[in-house]
């Protein structure tokens, strides 16, 4: 997977396809096993139509280091808003019928938001556990800097299920969002869960062998198990030091 990745990113340093307003690039599969799935950018150049001429899709899933989004099709065409991407490579699998058909979305940030970014990234304050007082017979907090959140969401085009890293600031919004949508009828079973992260390289490691790694396991020493936040109780729980 991480090899995919790296030669996703590789492609992109030679070769990108139509750039739009919204600084999104996108790279369609040319190889002639690919040619009864229609591939392209909308209009306004800021989703992603694609339309199968003989299979259904089943699932489409766009994801990299640090972020997957996973989308249940069951059609033989979808419509995929990019704008909940954040900046970065990204490699873009369709399974249509029984070929997993890859293609390539780059998304670029804006100087503003790539300045505060790298401030996050160098200073993380307030974005770690606070350390406790020196005490022989306790353990030391693990620091925490990085965030799992797991979300499942309904709409007009379908379900969707997105797992990404965020910082710690960025979960307020998040839950904020969730509980609105909660509140909606189409939004009613959305659900949101969020873990923290010990060990980013470590558990990534283990996400992408196994996407359900996170739900799955009994103990870890990479994250915890017990979510940070959760819909389903709506009830925040710190996570362990």
């Amino acid at each position: 997977m991480k090899n995919l990745y790296l030669l996703a990113f590789a492609i992109f340093t030679v070769f990108s396809y139509g750039q739009n307003f919204q600084n999104i690039k996108f790279q369609p599969n040319v190889n002639h096993k690919a040619r009864n799935l229609k591939q392209g950018l909308n209009s306004s150049g800021d989703s992603l139509i694609l339309e199968s001429s003989k299979h259904n899709i089943s699932q489409v899933d766009i994801f990299n280091e640090d972020f997957l989004e996973s989308v249940d099709v069951n059609s033989d065409k979808t419509k995929i808003d990019l704008n909940m991407l954040p900046a970065g490579n990204f490699i873009v699998q369709a399974r249509v019928g029984k070929k997993r058909i890859i293609m390539y979305v780059q998304k670029r940030e804006s100087a503003i938001v790539a300045y505060s970014q790298r401030n996050k990234e160098t200073q993380n304050t307030g974005l770690e556990s606070p350390e406790p007082l020196p005490n022989k017979n306790k353990k030391k907090s693990r620091k925490v800097i990085y965030y799992w959140a797991v979300q499942k969401t309904n709409s007009n085009f379908g379900s969707t299920k997105s797992m990404k890293l965020v910082y710690k600031d960025e979960i307020p919004e998040l839950i904020e969002k969730n509980r609105l949508e909660l509140q909606s009828d189409i939004g009613k079973d959305n659900t949101l869960v969020i873990y923290a992260i010990y060990d980013k390289n470590k558990f990534m490691n283990k996400q992408f062998r196994n996407p359900k790694y996170y739900s799955t396991v009994k103990r870890s020493k990479y994250f915890n198990i017990v979510p940070y936040y959760s819909s389903f109780n709506e009830v925040e729980i710190l996570p362990n030091s």
